[in-house]
């Protein structure tokens, strides 16, 4: 710990120490298991391992949601989906719920979002001053909704996404482009403003490495040639998969994939990921150009959910294997975080808004208070600052969307990981001895008392059955403004 940035320091808040500027680069559908950072060195990231370097890596973060819209909604407003009714990918969040942009513009901070936040509805800001690029060329913003009235239900040409794998430049991409280029510009133009500009919470937003899986030549070339390590996926796991997981392969049109579609459709997320790598490092390049002319943020590299890449079978999210849910996250903050740190505690991207909401000062202020004292996440500031996380602490996940038929909900704590099905059987994992999640423990005698701890802890002030009515309900009624909608087209 710097002298200057003890946590003593950090804790006397605005009347010590300058609340910092914030950066948050957020990415989508970026796994942690696919990174250098966390283990795998077939991934190459540098520009994240440097990241690394100067900061605090934490080793079991989770989003709230393994879905687009519901995560990032639950992230902006600090509370779980099913508390603001996010539930899926056509949910909007409802404009007179506060999230973190209205609390740090409240607190004096000049808020700004470049990129993606995959709002939806007519309120493309909740709460940011500026967005300077959007992300209307690549996401939907109409209201819509799955149906859980029909089972068996599927979604067209989502096997195309792996079929058409390979060398492409997409929309995605010029959007990112465009993310970075004017980051790189917002960075610059803080940076000459001198002291008495307001702080700045930033958002970078980008794409990748989210699919549709198509990447320059340059970056597939890393990876079409080498000896694409496959998942291990046998059809005696298949066959005894939980009953949702075989109805999400389904859904998406991935019962039998073939090894060389696997392979090329992989060898396209690693490309994706390393162009990634390749934006972060620049966007460093412009931090660690700023910093002498006092533009020195603390600054936050997490995506709102993982990839299955193939693993267990499945594709894509929406489920709450690891590898979908968990997510990575790494904070660095000058003069306060010492380089190399790492978390082993569970922690949530919800911990992450109130942490910045903390930061900014919201608990000192009546206007803002609430939003502290109603988030679902606690504040990593101590943390961040040397303390410690309670070893007990849980985190819960949530996915109430396609396929789902049912709510579902996870818990983690410790090394063990509870996960509840409505109405269909439960699965618990011990993920230090088990961390592919491959023997679930749910049916053990000797593990009933865990599990009823697990699942009392999981169900606490959260109903399944009112929440599916409300789903169900929800469901509907968007399903009627889309038909409205189109009617008009």
């Amino acid at each position: 710990m710097k002298a200057d940035g003890s946590l003593e320091a950090v804790q006397k808040g605005q009347q010590d120490v300058r609340r910092p500027d914030i950066v948050l680069i957020l990415s989508d559908e970026h796994a942690p298991h696919f990174s250098s950072i966390y283990g795998n060195d077939f991934v190459a990231t540098p520009n994240l391992a440097r990241l690394a370097g100067e900061g605090m890596t934490f080793d079991a973060a989770y989003c709230s949601s393994p879905l687009c819209v519901p995560s990032r909604m639950s992230f902006m407003t600090g509370r779980y989906p099913s508390r603001i009714g996010c539930f899926d990918n056509g949910s909007p969040l409802p404009s007179d719920i506060p999230t973190l942009a209205h609390v740090l513009s409240a607190c004096g901070y000049e808020t700004v979002l470049i990129g993606k936040m995959h709002f939806i509805g007519p309120d493309q800001l909740h709460g940011f001053e500026r967005r300077p690029v959007d992300d209307a060329r690549v996401c939907g913003n109409a209201i819509e909704a799955p149906d859980w009235s029909e089972p068996l239900a599927t979604i067209s040409d989502a096997r195309s996404r792996l079929t058409t794998a390979g060398i492409g430049h997409t929309p995605h991409l010029e959007q990112d482009e465009d993310v970075l280029h004017h980051a790189l510009q917002f960075i610059e133009e803080r940076a000459a403003a001198g002291p008495e500009r307001r702080p700045v919470f930033l958002c970078i937003s980008f794409n990748a490495p989210h699919f549709p899986l198509k990447v320059p030549e340059h970056y597939f070339a890393r990876y079409k040639h080498a000896n694409i390590p496959l998942p291990q996926v046998t059809r005696d796991e298949l066959d005894a998969q939980h009953p949702f997981h075989k109805r999400l392969r389904r859904y998406f049109d991935i019962e039998e994939v073939d090894e060389a579609v696997v392979a090329k459709a992989r060898a396209a997320y690693f490309g994706l990921v390393a162009h990634l790598d390749d934006m972060i490092g620049a966007i460093l390049n412009a931090m660690d150009g700023a910093a002498p002319r006092g533009f020195d943020p603390l600054l936050c590299y997490a995506s709102d959910h993982g990839e299955m890449l193939g693993e267990h079978g499945l594709w894509w999210k929406c489920c709450l294997f690891e590898e979908s849910v968990r997510v990575p996250l790494i904070i660095r903050w000058p003069g306060v975080v010492e380089g190399g740190e790492r978390c082993a505690v569970p922690v949530s991207l919800l911990d992450l808004s109130v942490t910045f909401a903390d930061l900014a000062g919201a608990s000192q202020k009546p206007a803002t208070r609430a939003f502290v004292e109603e988030a679902d996440g606690e504040s990593l500031k101590p943390t961040l600052a040397g303390g410690t996380i309670r070893p007990e602490r849980a985190v819960v996940s949530e996915y109430l969307a396609h396929a789902a038929e049912r709510p579902i909900r996870m818990i983690r704590q410790g090394s063990w990981k509870y996960v509840y099905y409505h109405g269909e059987p439960d699965e618990l994992f011990h993920l230090d001895d088990d961390p592919r999640e491959r023997t679930n423990l749910a049916e053990r005698p000797d593990l009933a008392g865990m599990k009823a701890a697990l699942r009392g802890l999981l169900l606490e002030g959260w109903s399944p059955d009112e929440l599916d009515r409300r789903i169900r309900q929800s469901q509907r009624e968007r399903r009627l403004i889309a038909a409205a909608e189109g009617a008009r087209a």
